[in-house]
This record gives C-alpha cells, structure tokens and sequence, in this order.
C-alpha cells in the first residue's frame, strides 16, 4: 500500500474513534450521519480493495495503546462497512 492509501486508512480510523468516543450526545447522534457518505463511497470499492482497507485499519488498531481507543479502533472496519 502507498503512503497516501496508508494515511487514508489511519485518518478514517481517527474520525470513526473521535465520533464513537464523544461525550457530546449531539455528536454522537450525528455520527452516524456524517459517515453514511463515506460508507456509501467505500462500497463502491471492489472487494478486495474493501479487505485491503480493514487491513491497513486493523494494523493501526494493533498499534493502538489507547484502552479506550482500541475497541473503537478494532470495530472501525465493519463500522464502515469494509466487512459486508
């Protein structure tokens, strides 16, 4: 994967955790929202570009020291819904 394909992966895994762990009930709400655009675009991926994808986001996870973060970031792949 390219660099470029890499930071794609590790924003979309920071935005799923800042929704998922705001303490603001609005936002949270929302958040759902603000990502159906995003889930509706990587659908249109192929599959294997979808399973290329929850890789790179699952080696982030891995990587995640965070106890908080680290759930949030393991879910983020069917969050998404790379795992169809």
């Amino acid at each position: 994967m390219t660099t470029l394909e890499r930071t794609l992966a590790k924003a979309l895994m920071e935005i799923v955790i800042g929704l998922d762990l705001s303490e603001d009930d609005a936002i949270a709400e929302a958040s759902m929202q603000l990502l159906e655009p995003v889930i509706t675009l990587l659908q249109d991926l192929s599959e294997q570009d979808r399973q290329a994808l929850a890789g790179l986001i699952n080696q982030f996870a891995q990587e995640e020291t965070d106890p908080d973060w680290h759930l949030t970031a393991w879910e983020t792949p069917e969050t998404l819904g790379l795992l169809v």
